[in-house]
Parts: C-alpha cells; sequence; structure tokens
C-alpha cells in the first residue's frame, strides 16, 4: 500500500514560474524580489488549500545591471534560500513533464503542474495566509544577519533603480525625496511617543550618503546577508518607515505593525489598507 508521501508526490505539483525560462540552477533574469514572492506564496497558499506538492523554486538568475551600477546588492539571488532536496529535485523535474495548467483553470486535477506566474491581485491573494508564507521563509532562507527581537523603527529607503519622485505620482518604484523620510521619521517617533527610537536602516544606496542626507545619528545599518533576509528584519519592527516597493509591503504584510506610505502613493491598488495601522503622510 502507498504511503502518505507517495501519494501525494502523484501531483498536483504547484509550481512557481518565475521567468521565462529556467534550468533548475539558474533561471533568465525576472522581477526583484518582492515581485517573486508573489508566485511563490500563491502556490504556497495552492498547496496548502488543494493538497498536492510545492515545487521549490529556482532563485538564481542572471543579472547584469546591478553589477553596472555597482549597487551593494547585486540581486543575483543565489544565496539566498537553501538548495534542493533529492525528493524536491524530483517534484521540480516531474513538475517540468507533466501537463501544466494556470492556477486560475485548475479544477482539481491530480497528475498535473500547476503553473503560478505573475502579480495577479498582489497582496489581496494573499490576505490571512501570512503565517504560511512566513513559516516557508523560516525553513528555507540562508539565516545570515537575522534580527529576532522587535526593535522601534525599520527605515526602508530604496534607490538603485528607482525612478525619482515625479515620474509617476502615484505608482509604486519612486523614489521618495529625503525631506519625506526625515518627516516620516517624525512621525513614527509620534506613534512611538519617544523621542530617542532604536531605528535601523534598510537600504540599496550607499550608507555613508544616507546618512548625510537624514542628517541622524545612532543608525543600525541592516545586518542581513541577504534580501529574504532583509525582508524579515524589517518586519521585525514595532514602526515601518516605507518606500514605495513591494520590499516594503511584504515586510508590513509579514510583521502586522503600524506602517508609514507617502500620501500620494495608490497603495490599494497593491496592498489592502488597515485601518489605524496604514498612515498617509
Amino acid at each position: 500500500m502507498a504511503s502518505n508521501d507517495e501519494l501525494t508526490r502523484g501531483g498536483p505539483w504547484h509550481l512557481p514560474v518565475l521567468s521565462r525560462w529556467d534550468v533548475g540552477v539558474i533561471r533568465s533574469p525576472g522581477p526583484g524580489l518582492g515581485n517573486l514572492l508573489f508566485p511563490i506564496a500563491r502556490a504556497l497558499i495552492g498547496q496548502k488549500v488543494r493538497g498536492g506538492v510545492f515545487v521549490h523554486p529556482t532563485l538564481r538568475q542572471l543579472k547584469l545591471g546591478t553589477f553596472l551600477r555597482r549597487e551593494r546588492d547585486t540581486r543575483t539571488y543565489g544565496s539566498v534560500i537553501r538548495g534542493r532536496t533529492g525528493a524536491e529535485w524530483r517534484d521540480w523535474a516531474h513538475a517540468q513533464w507533466y501537463p501544466k495548467v494556470d492556477e486560475d483553470d485548475y479544477r482539481g486535477e491530480i497528475g498535473v503542474a500547476v503553473r503560478y506566474s505573475g502579480l495577479k491581485r498582489y497582496f489581496h491573494d494573499l490576505t490571512g495566509h501570512s503565517e504560511i508564507v512566513s513559516a516557508w521563509l523560516e525553513d528555507t532562507v540562508r539565516s545570515v544577519g537575522v534580527i529576532n527581537d522587535a526593535y522601534d523603527i525599520g527605515l526602508h529607503i530604496r534607490l538603485g533603480d528607482f525612478a525619482q519622485s515625479g515620474s509617476a505620482p502615484g505608482g509604486n518604484n519612486i523614489r521618495l525625496p529625503f525631506d519625506w523620510y526625515r518627516a516620516a521619521l517624525a512621525e513614527a517617533r509620534r506613534l512611538l511617543g519617544t523621542a530617542t527610537p532604536r531605528i535601523t536602516l534598510f537600504t540599496d544606496g550607499n550608507v555613508d550618503f544616507v546618512n548625510r542626507e537624514l542628517g541622524i545619528q545612532d543608525l543600525t545599518i541592516d545586518p542581513s546577508g541577504n534580501a529574504l533576509t532583509a525582508m524579515h528584519n524589517l518586519s521585525r519592527a514595532r514602526v515601518v518607515i516605507a518606500s514605495r516597493s513591494t520590499f516594503s509591503m511584504w515586510a508590513v504584510y509579514l510583521g502586522g505593525m503600524p506602517a508609514i506610505w507617502d500620501e500620494k502613493f495608490d497603495l490599494q491598488r497593491s496592498f489592502p489598507e488597515r485601518s489605524g495601522l496604514d498612515h498617509r503622510l
């Protein structure tokens, strides 16, 4: 008689599709880490709700732009998560050969690979399932520089590949001015009721440059060794000052804390606003 594990590994296989081509050890360039997590999260939720096997994704990608710009985080993601086990390699191989069906067209078949791709409805598809994603991250991420204790303010400043504010007033991937971050820090202090909070900075820019622009002493720099750990570390803050990025949204989704957002940002398009927790400035 077949074991439960053997029956489960008969499918369906819930396959996150992160790039156009994927040979198991590397894939073609794709979106940033925050956007990659959407198909991964929906596949995790699909496996929990529908049964079957979650297919461990290929995160390592070819990426040249970050090297040319000499960014601190090259975003190739090769060392971000653990490698596949033998069983997970077999699952990945099965998912390549079995018939494919899009997640929206899946009707409960067993011997198929259910493909999860793209952003769909962003966090609106993930409401109520943050613990599934958190558990996967804890099991999978290579944990270097993890912050497990809560601290006061997580400050996320994204610079590297973001457009200047004004080019798309309400959209994502817009670089916010440092004046806004200084005002947001004052608001975070007010929310916390302290003039001397513990602040941890998360940035892809030059730390010395960011420090000079902010004019703030005693900033702690995020010690993480990779982007997923950084996301976990940001989720440990009591208040998050968010950039207009899915990275900030993921940390807030996972941590459930109050967050300060740019008032011109069309947050509701991606993220279900939370009464009393989302503050606009």
